[in-house]
């Protein structure tokens, strides 16, 4: 069974990757399992909806496998991160990191009150409109869209500042939790984005575990694997195979939340299966580096004179990562892009073995990494590069500080 194989491939590569690092945690492993979780669910055919899907090709499972294989294969120039560094590195934020801070958060302000001006009374979360709670928010103001983007962000390194700055006066705490209050209330009032939210919140969690030392041996590896691979095939075991997938789970609350779950993940892997079962033509270099090229080829771009093939199922126009590297160059981009992102993601990990402020990038990849299953939101689109600039520039701001310094310096 092919979601099995997944599953157990999934398994071992985590295996090697928590083995040779001793962390748990190691930002290619959660991508392994989450990118070969979701293909194994996607792949259990007695959970197909037959009226929309199809079963996934052998180039089609050859593309998520080889995807997943070449992502995670920087692991081996891994180093191991001493968790000590945390509990005594900290961090000048100095001058020249604080203006330019708040600069970029007096802008988001300033960019929240331009869009949401007219709303603050009426947030579209609280508006009872139901499920079209989107249609209600407003577009982000021209040029200022990147620093709207770029908000859950600039909350996250308000974090790692509240953490491991070496000194840090009262106003200045509080200015900080305020931004981080705001960032999350804008994110699920007002722009009523999941996605934002899940920015902060999944880059949060990394900040606060990375420190922590957290032993893996095979009983614990199994109590965490075994209680995932549940969630993935307590559904398969009991329904027949004409079940669709909006029933599949039975009625009422158990339907609404796995078939929900269900075909988010799956459809995403259907209209992979679409692409690259048609007789597309190759784009070669306009889907991986779109991030580039659209700034200088937008009108290009919008009437798709390039030749990109969408496929959609249904509504669900969702697509994973590797899509459009599938579209440029077929299973070479597929390879190619996978192990540039896996690589890119080794050095900043690498670089936190050495200067722990390198996890507050690393956290911020958190989302792209857990949901490669929905898209590239590594370098999909240039307004996802903004963010990740943004918060390099920050991080090259500040300076370490040595402990005899820490000692040294008088409490306020």
């Amino acid at each position: 069974m092919i979601s099995i194989a997944f599953f157990i491939i999934a398994l071992i590569l985590y295996s090697l990757i928590v083995l040779k690092t001793k962390d748990i945690i190691h930002p290619l492993g959660i991508g392994i399992v989450f990118w070969y979780f979701s293909a194994s669910l996607s792949t259990v055919d007695i959970l197909y909806d037959h009226q929309l899907q199809s079963e996934l090709s052998l180039e089609t499972l050859s593309a998520i496998l080889l995807a997943g294989v070449f992502f995670v294969a920087p692991f081996v120039f891994s180093k191991k991160i001493d968790k000590n560094n945390f509990s005594f590195q900290r961090f000048d934020f100095n001058l020249f990191y604080r203006v330019f801070f708040n600069f970029i958060v007096a802008l988001s302000v300033v960019a929240f009150f331009m869009r949401f001006g007219v709303m603050l009374t009426n947030p579209p979360l609280l508006s009872g409109a139901g499920s079209d709670l989107k249609s209600l928010v407003p577009n982000a103001p021209p040029l200022l869209n990147f620093i709207d983007v770029s908000m859950p962000y600039i909350a996250l390194a308000a974090l790692f500042e509240l953490k491991y700055s070496y000194r840090q006066g009262r106003v200045r705490k509080y200015f900080l939790l305020s931004y981080v209050f705001f960032s999350i209330v804008v994110a699920l009032v007002y722009e009523v984005s999941r996605g934002e939210f899940l920015v902060f919140m999944l880059g949060a969690i990394y900040i606060f575990l990375i420190p922590r030392k957290i032993t893996l041996g095979f009983k614990q590896l199994m109590m965490v694997m075994l209680p995932m691979a549940l969630l993935l095939y307590i559904g398969a075991m009991r329904i027949s195979e004409t079940s669709r997938a909006s029933t599949q789970f039975g009625d009422g609350m158990a339907n609404s939340l796995f078939s929900q779950i269900y075909t988010y993940v799956a459809m995403n892997f259907q209209n992979l299966n679409l692409l690259i079962n048609s007789s597309f033509e190759p784009t070669y270099i306009w889907g991986g580096l779109k991030f580039i090229l659209k700034p200088f080829f937008g009108t290009y771009y919008d009437s798709n004179s390039m030749g990109f093939t969408d496929y959609e199922v249904g509504f669900f126009n969702a697509k994973t990562f590797i899509y459009y590297f599938y579209n440029d160059l077929g299973l070479a981009g597929v390879i190619l892009y996978s192990f540039i992102i896996g690589l890119l993601l080794q050095i900043i990990y690498n670089k936190t073995s050495s200067n722990i402020k390198y996890c507050l990038l690393q956290a911020c990849f958190m989302k792209a990494i857990v949901f490669m299953l929905f898209g590239n939101y590594f370098f999909g689109e240039f307004v996802l590069i903004i963010p990740y600039l943004i918060v390099l520039f920050l991080l090259l701001l500040i300076r370490k500080v040595e402990p005899r310094r820490i000692e040294n310096t008088p409490k306020k």
